[in-house]
């Protein structure tokens, strides 16, 4: 029997396995107590495997842009066969570079990662977060402070098209550790301390529906009971900015009239309006990515809490146990930092300079809560 079978039946057991126990353990006052998501610490076991992971660049349809996804040894001189690790490095060099010959066919500047669909005899194999108000995730970011408040969480529903995401923003504080050089660095050789991760709670309530790219103009919430893949992107790229311009058939057409890409919103925080026939013959990860679309306008803004400040449970998200270091000084050279403008979705113009720069995203763990930030605390009851 081939592994991709095994696979398959083994998850259709598990999951069968699991509702069987939900059902026969069921309490008249169920208890939201945390539940992992991912957890890529050997303190915290079982820890995910990589190849339960798909992961994309624009290097797929012609960019500059790789990245990669490593289980990062806790002790940096043992081998990964040694079986124990830290957390998980999501690592690469993202470029807003268009090659000459791409230039008004492509878009550039993104990179992201999720976990893969998992089929069942039953159907999607998905987590039922009905209890939970919040994400947990402890993380961390080293690279070129360019990059590091570029990166959103996603979140796929089963039962809506695939090119629909639930959006929010992860915004990661300063640290030494990112810095104004690009210079790629190697992730085995970084280790992971509580002063160097940030523990984030996203409110689930505060996910915003991207419709094939776009923001939906209808406050749809998110249906917590299916939520079937939840990833992570680095957006490089401004809505409008376009990256160089060029005359070609493809963006201009005869008697003034727009060509084919007349309308393609390059750039990662865009969407094209390719039909639906192209769309699904990409691959199904590029897809997501390249249709991920931040929310302009955020239904509330995030919250920083200051450790004498008092917590403020007005939506956004909460970090605690951040990292509180300034911004270091060489990161103040640091050049196309993105603005609060860009970030909201307000065009900055066609052609922006070119940005690249090495980028590591270091996850410790996943975890869905109840967490109530007036009590700083997690609810182990409903």
């Amino acid at each position: 029997m081939s592994n991709p079978i095994k696979s398959y039946l083994g998850r259709s057991i598990d999951l069968l396995r699991r509702n069987t126990a939900r059902v026969v353990q069921s309490e008249p006052t169920p208890r939201a107590l945390p539940t992992t998501i991912f957890s890529f610490d050997s303190t915290n076991p079982p820890v995910d495997k990589i190849d339960q992971f798909g992961l994309g660049s624009d290097i797929e349809v012609g960019g500059l842009s790789t990245c990669n996804l490593s289980l990062i040894p806790s002790n940096a001189n043992a081998s990964s066969d040694a079986g124990q690790y830290s957390h998980m490095s999501f690592y690469g060099y993202l470029s807003t570079k268009i090659p000459q010959a791409k230039i008004g066919q492509i878009r550039t500047g993104y990179a992201g990662f999720r976990n893969t669909s998992k089929p069942t005899l039953f159907g999607q194999d998905t987590w039922d977060l009905e209890l939970y108000s919040h994400l947990k995730i402890v993380v961390g970011y080293r690279g070129w402070e360019g990059w590091r408040n570029r990166w959103v969480v996603n979140i796929g529903v089963d039962g809506r098209p695939k090119s629909d995401v639930f959006q929010h923003r992860l915004e990661l504080p300063p640290s030494p550790n990112s810095t104004s050089s690009k210079v790629p660095l190697d992730p085995f050789t970084f280790h992971a301390t509580p002063q160097s991760l940030s523990t984030l709670y996203l409110p689930l309530s505060s996910f915003v529906l991207i419709k094939k790219g776009v923001i939906s103009p209808s406050p749809i919430p998110l249906d917590k009971s299916a939520i079937r893949t939840i990833g992570f992107a680095l957006l490089g790229r401004d809505r409008g900015d376009d990256g160089p311009s060029g005359s070609s058939p493809l963006t201009s057409g005869a008697n003034g009239s727009k060509g084919l890409l007349g309308n393609f919103n390059l750039g990662g925080w865009g969407k094209t309006p390719l039909s639906k026939e192209e769309i699904e013959s990409d691959h199904d990860l590029k897809s997501l990515i390249e249709e991920d679309s931040p929310s302009p306008a955020p239904a509330q803004e995030p919250t920083r809490r200051a450790p004498s400040a008092s917590p403020n449970s007005a939506g956004g998200y909460h970090r605690v146990g951040a990292t509180q270091a300034a911004t270091p000084k060489d990161a103040t050279d640091a050049t196309n930092v993105p603005s609060e403008t860009g970030l909201n979705g307000k065009a900055q113009g066609q052609g922006q300079e070119d940005k690249e720069g090495y980028f590591e995203l270091c996850i410790k763990s996943v975890e869905a809560v109840k967490w109530d930030p007036e009590m700083d605390g997690l609810e182990e009851g409903v």
